[in-house]
């Protein structure tokens, strides 16, 4: 599947999220997050750099957060070619879709989870990602300004990135979805469009739209950094909890596509490969409900600890 035919899947998916019944406060709260970002995107961000010709850039990291802004971007990208298309002098249907792969970055500083490096690569794949892979042994000497300019100095074209932040995140309250960067980072627009969004709607898109989702949500993960900083949320173990009510058995069973497939309480999520299995067994000895178990913003990076220490 190449860039114009996962860009209008991802079209269709968000528009089939878009006239779900209003079933719950969260999906009504879904879809009004999805508008206000299909409005950033195509109202203020494409009408001010194109999307076509290197201008913008995606940072992606894998995350839940990134694919669900990855999924809205791609889908708006399908809809700015059919609009522009539209317009053209030439048939639509003789029209070929004007990129091949996305410009997309990612800065690898620590230690990652190869569960999440085997994810990132697969989804570079199936998101048709031109993916520029910052070197780890250098990354991790630099502070994260520094890793963004050394990639500027490759793709100079580059005027504004794409970022997967939500104002719940460390620093992210006061951010505006376009804005500069600052005076210590190397110059470019900041895109952020995903501003606004809850972790109850993260959850509820990314479940419906029935696209893979990286193995570590699957045991009990509900923020991912770097093996030296991340375990599971403590608030999704089965031991010495309450049993937790899953909020999206709705949009599990009814996802997108589930009804070519037969299939209806899975959830595709990527293998847990052994190693990280056998590091999970080293600082846990219990068992974690998913990470969609989790809706409340405010424990969201429960699992998130300071280097240096600890289980």
């Amino acid at each position: 599947m190449g860039l114009g035919e996962i860009s209008e899947l991802c079209y269709r998916i968000t528009e089939s999220y878009l006239q779900l019944p209003n079933r719950t406060d969260i999906i009504t709260e879904t879809k009004d997050a999805i508008r206000l970002t299909r409005e950033y995107l195509l109202d203020d961000i494409f009408t001010r750099w194109s999307p076509i010709n290197g201008q913008i850039s995606f940072s992606y990291n894998g995350g839940k957060d990134c694919q669900v802004l990855l999924l809205l971007y791609l889908s708006c990208l399908w809809e700015f070619f059919y609009i522009n298309g539209k317009t053209s002098q030439f048939d639509y249907e003789y029209q070929k879709f004007p990129m091949k792969l996305l410009p997309t970055v990612f800065i690898d500083q620590d230690a990652t989870f190869i569960t999440l490096e085997k994810f990132i690569s697969e989804t570079s794949q199936r998101y048709s990602l031109s993916l520029y892979e910052s070197r780890r042994e250098v990354s991790k000497n630099q502070n994260m300004a520094d890793s963004f300019r050394d990639f500027l100095k490759i793709y100079p074209e580059t005027e504004a990135i794409v970022i997967g932040i939500r104002h719940t995140d460390p620093y992210g309250e006061s951010l505006k979805p376009i804005q500069k960067t600052d005076s210590n980072w190397p110059e470019f627009i900041r895109l952020q469009p995903l501003l606004h969004w809850k972790l109850a709607s993260i959850w509820s898109f990314l479940l419906f739209s029935n696209e893979p989702i990286c193995g570590l949500y699957g045991v009990g993960f509900t923020s991912i950094g770097s093996m030296e900083s991340t375990v599971p949320n403590p608030y999704l173990s089965k031991k010495g909890n309450d049993v937790l009510p899953l909020q999206f058995e709705w949009e599990i069973n009814n996802a997108f596509g589930k009804e070519k497939e037969g299939e209806t309480k899975t959830v595709h999520v990527s293998n847990l490969e052994e190693s990280d299995q056998e590091w999970l067994a080293t600082v846990t000895d219990s068992d974690y409900y998913p990470g969609w178990y989790l809706i409340d913003d405010s424990i969201e990076r429960a699992g998130r600890i300071k280097k240096g220490k600890g289980k």
